[in-house]
């Protein structure tokens, strides 16, 4: 957890030094905090849905893990995503509950199919959004090769192919109601959730745009649409490149897409501010769900707690 904290701090630290060297000149004064506080708590939202989407993945196969639980490990997961190499999200989330008694393996699976469902889901809106826009040609056209590969992400098919041929190997044995467990229903049920989160990230990126320019012209369907488009893509990119947080990847795709509505300056102002504003937000809902749920676990109670 210590290594966790460590990296999260370098993280906000190197957000707060780009936004300190970022171009133009900016008066804090004149910044709009009521619409930054609004989208911190737009922030806090988007994650409520994946982390439903998540547990309701872990209880198809079998692990009733309490929800005001499971809220808290996926928060404390979201943590994970700072450390270099992405393992950390796992080990965080399977570890705390493979603490709890529940199987590890399963536990690793859901992981891998939230996180792979919420990027496809975010990479087929983003993909569909971004054809009313005009961004550069480049981006437009490898928003239009993902999508393919995002709707094959969303089929179950593929997904039970992969459980099979863990399960054919000595490490990976589960049980055959894991792959049973992965069907229409689940990936479509999944995936709303997802594109409900990606709303909610664009409208906090959105109302940070606000909380910046006081632009009238920014209230509008248009720029909530662009700023949507922004915070799927500019995300989607971050996770491709592999880089802890997607840090500066995700900001450029985010500034490319911005462009049309913004200059240059504000777009990368919002999409730093954005940065912070995820960063402080997956902080307060680790703080409040573990406020809720508490540090520990009665596995005595996970039925009762399950239905509650």
């Amino acid at each position: 957890m210590a290594i966790v904290v460590c990296f999260l701090v370098l993280a906000l630290r190197r957000a707060w030094l780009e936004l300190q060297q970022s171009p133009g000149e900016w008066d804090w004064n004149q910044v709009g905090w009521g619409w930054i506080v609004a989208g911190v708590l737009a922030s806090m939202a988007s994650l409520i849905p994946l982390a439903i989407a998540w547990l309701q993945i872990l209880w198809d196969f079998g692990m009733p893990v309490p929800w005001r639980f499971g809220v808290f490990v996926y928060c404390l997961g979201q943590l994970g995503k700072y450390v270099p190499g992405k393992a950390m999200v796992i080990l965080l989330r399977a570890g705390h509950l493979h603490r709890q008694g529940f199987p590890i393996r399963p536990s690793v699976l859901s992981i891998f199919m939230e996180t792979l469902m919420n990027f496809a889901s975010g990479a087929l809106l983003g993909g569909v959004l971004i054809q009313s826009m005009q961004p550069p040609h480049w981006l437009f056209w490898s928003a239009m090769v993902c999508i393919p590969f995002a709707i094959l992400g969303l089929m179950p098919h593929p997904f039970r192919s992969i459980i099979a041929r863990i399960s054919r190997s000595r490490l990976g044995t589960m049980p055959p109601e894991i792959s049973q467990a992965v069907d229409g229903h689940l990936m479509a049920r999944t995936c709303s959730w997802c594109l409900v989160s990606w709303l909610f990230q664009g409208t906090a990126l959105w109302l940070f745009l606000l909380g910046l320019d006081s632009n009238p012209e920014l209230v509008s369907w248009r720029s909530w649409l662009v700023c949507i488009t922004s915070a799927s893509l500019g995300a989607l990119a971050g996770f491709i490149a592999m880089v802890p947080g997607g840090a500066g990847v995700r900001e450029l795709a985010v500034m490319w897409i911005m462009t049309s509505i913004v200059p240059a300056p504000i777009a990368i102002l919002a999409a730093i501010v954005s940065r912070l504003g995820s960063m402080l937000a997956e902080v307060l809902l680790l703080g409040l769900s573990w406020s809720i749920s508490g540090p520990k676990m009665d596995p005595s109670g996970l039925d009762k707690d399950k239905d509650s």
